[in-house]
């Protein structure tokens, strides 16, 4: 089997660990600055690379902007000082992650709800698809307090990175309706987009999974 085959057959596997990796291994880092300057940057360089296998190409506009939106996830951690350090560039950096990370998530609910697809793969696909939305959750969390600071109480200031972590914890704990209501949402505009990510996070777990397990144990 050509490497290429086997990427694509083991394409959730390989996006999960990624995303399980630049979402969580954070816990195993007690310095922040060293984590910061080379950890989080190969997290998210590791993570472009993972989500490569998952696309497939169907015309050549889409194929197009995903290289574009990949390239730009490849580039901005290794000019994060640069590209935060200017007003403009930090919010269209916020905005590639989003959507490019919009695109692999619409590719994945297609892939593991596709009828004739009912495999343990697919299950972890299911998972990828909460993660990517706990991805994109996070970093519209970070364009919502970019344009608008002070959205957001208990948020300590400092760097892309450190308020990725914050943002990373606090979208978890409301797509999974915990809520300990440490960070809360002080505006109008922060409170809705809180509330439509809870919305879909709580549709995920009870639509998609629920579809993919049925399938599963059908089979």
């Amino acid at each position: 089997m050509r490497l290429q085959e086997k990427i694509h057959l083991y394409r959730f596997e390989i996006l999960l660990f990624a995303l399980v990796n630049v979402i969580f291994n954070r816990i195993f880092f007690f310095e922040i600055g060293p984590f910061l300057r080379y950890v989080w940057p190969l997290n998210m360089v590791l993570l472009g690379f993972a989500s490569v296998g998952i696309f497939k190409e169907r015309n050549l506009f889409l194929k197009w902007m995903k290289n574009l939106l990949f390239l730009g996830t490849i580039l901005v951690p290794f000019f994060v000082e640069f590209l935060f350090a200017r007003h403009g560039l930090r919010g269209l950096s916020l905005l590639v992650y989003i959507l490019y990370y919009v695109l692999i998530f619409v590719e994945v609910m297609q892939q593991i709800t596709n009828p004739n697809e009912v495999t343990v793969s697919v299950i972890f696909g299911a998972f990828c698809g909460f993660l990517l939305l706990v991805f994109i959750a996070a970093f519209s969390f970070l364009l919502m307090d970019y344009f608008s600071p002070d959205s957001f109480s208990n948020i300590a200031s400092g760097n892309i990175p450190v308020l990725y972590f914050q943002f990373i914890y606090f979208t978890i704990i409301t797509l999974t309706s915990i809520g300990f209501g440490d960070i809360l949402p002080l505006s109008d505009p922060a409170r809705l987009l809180t509330g439509f990510y809870g919305l879909l996070g709580q549709f995920y777990m009870v639509a998609v999974v629920g579809i993919i397990i049925s399938k599963f144990t059908s089979r």
